[in-house]
């Protein structure tokens, strides 16, 4: 990956390699593979990508359009430690609703009189927004994790298949598809797979996603978040026992192991690594730091680590409103008749991840 560039026909085919040995993984041990690489992988992709954005001006055109998204991260990271004192309720949700579409702005709206004011107007939109349950769930829980590791990935190879249009890129995107539904299709009774008491214990503060995915197998209300005894009963008799809620786990374990598989599949294309020696060893001790904490002990990680996983979702916001933009305009370059764009712009393009 870091030697001899890969083409993209190349890379796709690695990629559906990549997916298989997730799914696989996942398949076996869903919570474990979870916990692995998001302590092993995920520090080095958020540091990494954070890096790459940097230098790319986070796809805004001026690298200041990212302090407002970074301010969000810091305030929503000392919340949720804690470190904030009387915030009001749906405060870090309004926060991130700002920040998805205060990056939905930067990306189409030049004119700063009209920044502005669409700035202006989101803020009471994001309040608004937060009334509603749903749109709270979006937001709170499932925006900076499954929507994030899976849909706006599923986007990224989407978009790549589209402007290719070669084979590669529609069977990789095939395989993604395959990969994702057959936890739900043929996902086996295991009775022998038994979670330990420190998986367990390590995975607590990820069982609200689980809750929140499990709503359409186990009938909870998304109107009475605050029921703290069905989520308990949930979690007590469901998320570490029942087929579907292995399921739904290998599903969740499988989005974030191939999410960064793929960026790191990527690093020949994208040249993440073209950085300062001194910026590329800063990064390799803070990912070995991060490790080590990890190692020992599990939910201090999760603090120390907080600001960057949340922030460098903050950042890839103006990326995927790109990616989102890039889409439309291949499909419409599709029925006009208009020929594929050639490998190189490809990777030059807006939505390099592709």
């Amino acid at each position: 990956m870091f030697g001899k560039k890969l083409t993209i026909d190349q890379v796709n085919y690695l990629n559906i390699g990549l997916m298989v040995v997730s799914a696989i993984a996942a398949f076996i041990r869903p919570f474990e593979t979870f916990l692995i690489v998001y302590a092993f992988l995920g520090p080095l992709h958020y540091l990494t990508e954070i890096s790459w954005l940097h230098d790319r001006n986070y796809f805004t055109g001026k690298k200041s359009d990212a302090i407002l998204l970074v301010l969000a991260g810091v305030i929503i990271t000392l919340g949720s430690l804690r470190l904030i004192p009387n915030l009001p309720s749906g405060f870090g949700t309004s926060l991130t609703i700002i920040a998805f579409g205060a990056a939905l702005i930067f990306v189409v709206i030049k004119n700063p009189y009209a920044r502005a004011f669409a700035l202006f107007v989101l803020f009471p939109i994001s309040l608004l927004a937060t009334k509603s349950a749903f749109v709270s769930s979006v937001f709170s829980v499932f925006l900076p994790t499954i929507i994030h590791v899976f849909l706006f990935t599923g986007l990224f190879i989407l978009v790549g298949a589209l402007r290719g249009r070669s084979v590669s890129g529609i069977a990789s995107l095939i395989f993604f598809i395959i990969c994702a539904l057959s936890f739900f299709f043929f996902f086996p009774q295991n009775s022998h797979y038994v979670v330990s008491e420190k998986v367990k214990n390590n995975y607590e503060d990820f069982q609200l996603l689980n809750y929140y995915l499990m709503t359409p197998f186990s009938k909870h209300d998304f109107d009475q978040p605050a029921n703290i005894q069905e989520y308990i009963r949930f979690v007590n008799s469901a998320l570490y026992s029942s087929a579907s809620a292995f399921a739904v786990m290998g599903f969740i374990a499988f989005a974030y192991f191939y999410h960064y598989l793929n960026w790191f599949s990527k690093t020949s294309i994208i040249q993440w690594h073209q950085i300062s020696r001194t910026r590329f060893a800063v990064i390799i001790l803070l990912w070995l730091a991060s490790i080590g904490i990890y190692a020992y002990d599990y939910a201090l990680g999760l603090k120390w680590l907080f600001f960057l996983s949340f922030s460098h979702v903050l950042l890839e916001f103006p990326l995927n409103h790109i990616t989102f933009i890039n889409i439309g305009k291949e499909v419409g370059a599709i029925f006009s008749g208009k020929a594929p764009v050639p490998a190189k712009a490809k990777v030059s393009g807006g939505s390099v991840k592709v």
